[in-house]
């Protein structure tokens, strides 16, 4: 599977993805005002490269697994992101939104 391909897939996301966001919400609360957006692993093919937090955030746009109790309230509670569920696809769409705007700002 390719990255341009991965946000096409539905329900259950493999480890890797799964861990590769919550790498990006670490990075994400990192961040500083200023600073080029954050980067994190990923694997492709059993080879670690390199991606935005907010790529990570579109690879788990569709996943209907359930976030990590703590990641998920870091979002909610930290970071004051207003997420509707607590599947995956919905934090990394709201925190794909949040990317965006610190860009623009």
């Amino acid at each position: 599977m390719t990255i341009q391909n991965a946000r096409l897939r539905h329900g259950h996301a493999p480890g890797h993805v799964r861990e590769t966001f919550c790498s990006a919400i670490d990075a994400f609360f990192e961040w500083e005002p200023g600073e080029p957006e954050p980067m994190v692993e990923y694997e492709i093919n059993y080879e670690s490269q390199r991606i935005s937090i907010s790529r990570a955030c579109t690879l788990l746009w569709n996943c209907t697994d359930i976030m990590p109790g703590l990641d998920f309230q870091r979002l909610r509670d930290d970071a004051q992101l207003e997420m509707k569920m607590n599947t995956y696809a919905a934090c990394a769409r709201v925190m794909h939104a949040a990317i965006l705007a610190r860009k623009q700002a």
